[in-house]
């Protein structure tokens, strides 16, 4: 058993000891009545990282009410808020929302859960020392019961968006004003939360996103699997994209789309980001091309309507967006980027793009660039447009 596996399983018997069980955080009467990112809980101290603890003066994990992108019912959300330590400015903290990358599908895989945030406290540090009131949403389905609709749009929009209301519970000295920052999974989140925060989001300000090494069209996934031309990194998240799909569409049949080792060890794709990671390189390396070949072109053609239902742009947005990017990326392909932010531009919509040279898939370094990209549209600055480029 992992540590992350006992971590879950204690806190599972501590709200067997208390009288409440994942059920009632889930489907209880709170919830029903709860308002999109309304606390469902009193926050709980969140502690043992000493470089947040430095810069925060107060750290803390929620429960929150969402909603569901798939069939739009409240749903609970686990996550992390942190606040900065100082004198607030007179209009409140700014409030950061980080999207966090894939961290896996089962309930056990939340980042809030997990040693070192997953990746993520550096991230969260630096943006803490800007000022911002930090909030980071596990996704629905990671750190709480249920599924985890792994990319899709509407459902992560939301997360995203009710952490910065319930990120404003947890401090009082908060302006309406946020900014999100997501990396690979979550700069598609951040995409789709800006596309939707006019809607979902109106009562809140959003200021601009950033989405660094976003998957955004991923239709060329189907294409690619008929074709055989997939990377190995591909190979490897096509599992986990075939089960977030499955929560959408009930009817899809993963025999259609897996065979040999992919098919037999599927579940092994599925395990946590970090887990058996050597494993899941291993069998995607020693997989032919035919164990990831639709079975034939009309489940090609299935797969890739699914596809575009999860992909972005899908309407105009709300805020500017930073897009980066490498130019070696081979999870989701430069072409692929270039020819989303070219329907994104087609929409209306500004987008400043830094394409990396010789980087691939993750945290695509380009400096300060990201953070001085934020102050600036806190400022009140004109966000520098690429689709304005000639």
């Amino acid at each position: 058993m992992t540590g992350r596996r006992a971590s879950v399983l204690v806190a599972i018997l501590i709200l067997l000891l208390s009288g409440c069980t994942p059920q009632d955080a889930t489907t209880g009467p709170n919830l029903r009545k709860a308002h999109p990112g309304q606390l469902l809980a009193t926050p709980t101290d969140f502690q043992g990282y000493s470089a947040l603890s430095e810069l925060s003066a107060r750290s803390v994990a929620v429960r929150y009410r969402s909603t569901s992108g798939v069939d739009d019912t409240p749903t609970t959300v686990s996550g992390v808020v942190f606040v900065p330590k100082g004198q607030p400015p007179p209009d409140g903290w700014p409030i950061a929302a980080v999207g966090h990358p894939h961290a896996g599908i089962e309930t056990q895989c939340a980042p809030s859960s997990s040693p070192g945030l997953m990746g993520n406290m550096p991230l969260i540090a630096q943006l803490l020392a800007m000022k911002f009131v930090v909030t980071m949403s596990d996704y629905q389905g990671l750190g709480s019961p249920g599924p985890h609709p792994y990319l899709d749009p509407a459902t992560a929009a939301y997360n995203v968006i009710d952490s910065v209301r319930a990120a404003r519970q947890v401090s009082e000295f908060t302006s309406d004003a946020w900014v999100g920052f997501g990396l690979s999974q979550g700069g598609h989140a951040m995409w789709a939360a800006n596309e939707r925060a006019a809607d979902y989001g109106r009562d809140l300000s959003l200021a601009g996103t950033i989405s660094m090494a976003a998957p955004t069209d991923l239709r060329p996934f189907a294409d690619a699997m008929q074709a055989g031309t997939l990377t190995v990194q591909q190979r490897t998240f096509v599992p986990l994209i075939l089960a977030g799909l499955k929560y959408r569409h009930p009817e899809l049949n993963y025999d259609d789309y897996l065979h040999g080792v992919m098919r037999k060890r599927m579940d092994v794709f599925l395990e946590c980001a970090g887990d058996q990671e050597g494993l899941k390189a291993t069998l995607a390396e020693s997989a032919s091309r035919g164990d990831t070949r639709p079975v034939d072109k009309a489940a090609t053609d299935r797969l890739r309507q699914w596809l575009g239902e999860i992909s972005v742009p899908q309407r105009p947005a709300t805020a500017p967006m930073l897009v980066v990017f490498g130019s070696e990326d081979q999870l989701v392909l430069p072409q692929w980027t270039r020819g989303a932010v070219g329907r994104a531009c087609a929409l209306g919509d500004v987008i400043d793009v830094i394409e990396a040279p010789g980087q691939g898939h993750g945290l695509v370094d380009v400096g300060l660039a990201p953070m001085d990209w934020l102050r600036g549209r806190l400022a009140g600055v004109p966000a520098p447009n690429s689709c304005a480029a000639p």
